[in-house]
């Protein structure tokens, strides 16, 4: 390995010895709730697994990156309450953290190790939990190829539909470590960890072997290419990374059943009202509003699922923003969806207390309210709410 290498090798060191370092403790109290599962117990040690494997895969060590994906394997299945945590599954997870912790600490050496029994423990909890149907999927292997047809990841059925569950939609992302990574002062850790901030990296590389050598043409690229899930939709995606959209390439899934002619909308007959995270959503026989927890920062999974059952019962919807705190570019990508669903059903979509948090994170992204307009954002969605400071009223 290089200078490079090395000071990444390091760097990815550093970082599992942190992800690691409670996750004793957090197994043993997944042990300890049983079937009653803390999500966000769950999803930190998730987290763990899932981060150890993206930098795995970049480094190209092996043994780290397969044991990590099995132990993430689990925990997905554990965090949709597929596998209840009970003890026998929290003492496996706790010899498979402790062996990936060993490979991290052992470096490219670690390629060397057998963890075969190690593998096959973990799957084989895994395997006796799936339908006909997911074990079917689990060892049939897709390719995931460039539009010319080159093949870059070869995964299994069920892995990638986990990965694009949730609504997520998937990514082939092409980045070059000289221009896109080096140049801009950044490393593939830096890359991969702003990438998680909005999605999940399903799997990752380098490709060395596309320099070529000597005798060859200079290419004056290094691909490292990432299979990426985010619940942000092509039309906007080159936003998010700061790419050429002929580098990011939606994965279309193999075998994805035919969608079922959606049935009429209902209309709503009572009021009635839901709650999706920080988002309130209140129907009635006219109009669905839903409004922003002031107090708490807007999720956009949760904001999608709440514009969603207001569409189930065809009404106009009104959206009040609250005193927002926060917002990002998955948010961003909702409102777009949402406009253009809206508009496409003959539906009102409208926009009250709006603030100056939105139009920033347009602004840093390089989004004009040209583009916003075009999407068919109406322009006040981004001026500044009363009593925020210079602000006006975006009513």
């Amino acid at each position: 390995m290089d200078q490079m290498d090395d000071e990444i090798l390091a760097m990815f060191i550093e970082d599992t010895r942190d992800h690691l370092a409670n996750i004793e403790t957090a197994l043993m109290d997944m042990d300890r709730h049983g079937a009653d599962i803390d999500e966000e117990l769950v999803n930190t040690v998730f987290r763990a697994a899932h981060s150890i494997k993206g930098g795995a895969g970049f480094l190209n060590l092996n043994n780290t990156r397969d044991l990590a994906h099995r132990l993430e394997s689990l925990l997905h299945m554990i965090r949709s309450r597929e596998i209840i945590p009970e003890t026998r599954v929290i003492n496996q997870l706790l010899a498979g953290f402790d062996r990936l912790l060993a490979l991290v600490e052992a470096g490219p050496a670690s390629d060397a190790e057998d963890i075969s029994e190690l593998l096959a423990s973990l799957s084989g909890i895994t395997t006796e939990h799936l339908s006909t149907e997911q074990r079917a999927q689990a060892v049939s292997v897709i390719p995931v190829a460039l539009p010319g047809g080159e093949v870059i990841f070869e995964l299994d059925a069920l892995t990638l539909r986990q990965g694009a569950s949730g609504g997520k939609n998937l990514y082939l992302v092409e980045y070059d470590l000289i221009h896109d990574v080096q140049a801009r002062g950044k490393t593939p850790l830096d890359v991969i960890n702003t990438m998680e901030s909005s999605g999940l990296i399903v799997d990752c590389r380098m490709e060395l072997a596309a320099v070529g050598d000597l005798d060859a043409p200079p290419v004056n690229r290094i691909p490292f290419y990432v299979l990426y899930a985010s619940i942000v939709e092509p039309d906007i995606i080159g936003y998010l990374f700061a790419l050429d959209v002929s580098r990011i390439h939606p994965v279309p899934l193999v075998g994805e059943p035919a969608e079922e002619p959606a049935a009429a909308a209902p209309q709503a007959s009572v009021a009635a009202s839901q709650t999706f995270g920080p988002w309130q959503l209140a129907l009635d026989l006219d109009q669905a509003a839903l409004r922003l927890d002031s107090g708490q920062a807007p999720d956009a999974g949760a904001a999608r699922e709440a514009l969603l059952a207001a569409l189930s019962h065809g009404l106009p919807t009104t959206i009040d923003w609250g005193t927002l705190q926060a917002c990002d570019l998955a948010m961003l990508q909702v409102l777009v969806a949402a406009a253009r669903t809206y508009a496409g059903r003959g539906l009102a979509l409208t926009h009250v207390a709006c603030s100056p948090i939105l139009a920033n994170t347009a602004e840093r992204a390089g989004i004009t309210p040209e583009a916003l307009a075009a999407a068919g954002l109406p322009g006040h969605l981004f001026a500044a709410c009363p009593g925020v400071p210079g602000g006006t009223d975006g009513i």
